[in-house]
């Protein structure tokens, strides 16, 4: 006889302790530990960071974060490596997690298993993201999803944009995975 286990909340999941050295997330009502990100890992997302920001820096029209928690319904509260979420959605009395999914949800895969990671994408994409980027920095190559869940696969020589959530935005995918 098997025992099926109740999805934690995101309200239990939010008492629970946060182990020491690590984080942990939500998905499908299951804790997930996430992953330690090595120096590759770190390096793209500092990469991603930087060229987001200095885009936002001119174009205003959200804002850039980095492992935020957002509360995507009842039993998921996923953290996304980066994430962009438009300055429509934001309010300077807005207080614990972000409601919904981002705009641009970012993961930069180091460990997490496929199953989690496609896990991941479906969420964002299901709870309103316009747009989920993966970037695999061993390969050295970025899969693009829009918001029906479409996806391109970018190499170095290729333009990342994203005219649905970042209008005019456009990088060389070379420059994300500069320095590893």
């Amino acid at each position: 006889m098997s025992v099926t286990a109740t999805p934690l909340t995101v309200e239990a999941f939010l008492e629970l302790p946060e182990p020491e050295g690590h984080k942990i997330e939500l998905i499908e009502g299951e804790v997930v530990s996430m992953g330690r990100g090595g120096y590759k890992h770190e390096v793209v997302k500092a990469n991603l960071l930087a060229l987001l920001i200095a885009w936002v820096r001119d174009h205003p029209i959200g804002k850039v974060f980095s492992e935020t928690m957002f509360r995507l319904d009842q039993h998921n509260s996923p953290i996304p490596d980066v994430s962009f979420v438009l300055q429509h959605r934001l309010s300077p009395d807005l207080e614990g997690h972000i409601q919904g999914a981002p705009d641009l949800a970012i993961e930069v895969v180091s460990s997490e298993s496929a199953s989690t990671l496609e896990k991941k994408i479906d969420l964002y994409l299901a709870h309103g993201s316009k747009a989920v980027w993966v970037a695999f920095p061993k390969q050295r190559l970025l899969r693009a999803y829009d918001a029906t869940g479409a996806s391109r696969k970018l190499a170095a020589e290729d333009t990342l944009q994203a005219p649905e959530v970042l209008p005019g935005f456009s990088v060389s995918v070379g420059a994300i995975f500069e320095g590893i």
